[in-house]
């Protein structure tokens, strides 16, 4: 995690200080101009679904210049003042062109992630890349990865590739760490030194990249730090109902040791929210295609660690965005398409029950939200409008909207950030800070 050092209105990562989605900042508007909060600046971006970090009054955002180059901005927070850049060659076209995901700011470095698999260390001083990685092409394999043509389509699926969609997730510190996902035949995951890039382990197979589009995620299980992974291992083209179940991987993070492995009870074909830590022992998953919700309880057993399912519901179905938890309660925006009871942002309890549901009338598309101060902002995928919910005893109250990006193509998909009262949007043609603090 990266806690330790950070003041408490930096959101330096995906999903904010603790990868939870919730932040600690007080003190926010409960009420909008018709306009919506006031625009304190607003800047070009290509197309891309790649959200803001912010450290230290800086903004960090991996942008992409046709298809031909991956650029890190570098932006003030304050004014959108554009500070530095650091690009890289990364040709190559994508469905969805764009980049996917956020940086992670420490101290020293900032760690990207490229649709490709270009993995970037990049100084913060000298705005310079210190090591780079590729997440496909280092981990090929001889036995597997041949240069002659594939014979079948099993051969082909077998060898290390870019995703259908490119590559999608945020990297994940810890300790001296760098932890990213490469999902090849033979290789999960994979730490390096940060400062070095040295590869300090890579774990056994976790399933396969070609339609999983998780992050490694950090949490405290059973009072071990573990990463918990999730992934698809089959054919990319079957059916939704055909697909197998998807792969839940524990690895322990300082030697990459594989600590238990359990898989969804149901098919899950494309893997993209991220599992929630709900409490010491208990994860929530979430997803598309028909999955639903499922929690996993976590223990360790006579010096063996094991993973069972303690119930799959069909009340909630996400398909892009993470589930948050806040004041024990499970967020998520729901689909009734994917085969969800309940729609829009929908509120369940730790057993999957419904609290409440914005929906049917209330839909997000696949907009992003964070919760802050008792608030959800949650962005609508389509319209780019911004809503603003309070969170009550019973339910939940809208305080304000507004259309806050112009939301082209629908596709206005990004996470959003919350830093010093500032919250950070973006569509496929520009990023906006939005001033949401109290006068």
């Amino acid at each position: 995690m990266l806690t330790s050092s950070l003041r408490g209105a930096d959101w330096p990562q995906f999903l904010g200080p603790d990868r939870t989605g919730v932040s600690v900042e007080k003190g926010l508007l409960r009420a909008w101009p018709a306009g919506g909060p006031k625009e304190q600046w607003s800047v070009e971006v290509g197309a891309g679904f790649g959200g803001a970090a912010v450290r230290d009054g800086e903004v960090y955002v991996l942008d992409r210049v046709g298809e031909r180059q991956d650029v890190l901005r570098c932006l003030d927070l304050k004014t959108g003042k554009a500070l530095w850049t650091c690009a890289y060659d990364a040709p190559g076209k994508l469905p969805y062109d764009g980049s996917r995901s956020v940086p992670t700011v420490d101290e020293r470095f900032v760690f990207t992630v490229g649709p490709f698999g270009h993995l970037q260390c990049i100084d913060r001083q000298s705005h310079r890349i210190v090591w780079s990685k590729h997440m496909v092409n280092d981990f090929k394999d001889a036995e597997i990865d041949r240069d002659e043509k594939p014979r079948t389509r099993a051969e082909k699926l077998a060898r290390a590739q870019v995703p259908e969609w490119g590559v999608t997730q945020s990297v994940v510190l810890y300790k001296d760490l760098v932890i990213v996902a490469p999902q090849t035949e033979k290789v999960g995951l994979a730490g390096y030194e940060k400062g070095t890039g040295k590869l300090r382990w890579a774990s056994g197979y976790v399933g396969r990249n070609w339609y999983s589009h998780v992050s490694p995620w950090l949490m405290r299980l059973g009072g071990a730090d573990q990463v918990v992974m999730l992934a698809q291992p089959s054919d990319p083209e079957k059916s939704p109902a055909s697909a197998p179940p998807a792969v839940i991987t524990s690895i322990d993070p300082d030697t990459g040791g594989i600590l238990w492995k359990a898989q969804t009870p149901r098919p899950y074909k494309i893997p993209i929210p991220q599992p929630l830590r709900i409490g010491e022992d208990r994860v929530f998953i979430t997803g598309g295609y028909g999955l639903g919700c499922m929690v996993l309880k976590v223990a360790k057993e006579g010096g063996q660690w094991k993973a069972e399912v303690v119930f799959r519901k069909n009340t909630v179905a996400s398909h892009i965005h993470s589930p948050v938890l806040y004041d024990g309660r499970i967020y998520v925006t729901s689909f009734r398409e994917h085969g969800a009871a309940n729609t829009g942002l929908v509120c369940v309890d730790e057993n999957g029950e419904l609290v409440w549901q914005t929906g049917p009338k209330l839909q997000f598309d696949f907009g992003g939200f964070i919760v802050a101060d008792g608030l959800i902002f949650i962005m609508n995928g389509k319209t780019g409008e911004l809503h603003l919910l309070e969170i009550t005893s019973g339910g939940y109250k809208l305080l304000a909207k507004a259309k806050v990006l112009a939301g082209e193509g629908g596709t206005t998909w990004a996470p959003l950030a919350l830093s010093e009262g500032r919250l950070i949007v973006r569509d496929q043609e520009q990023m906006k800070c939005l001033d949401v603090r109290t006068p």
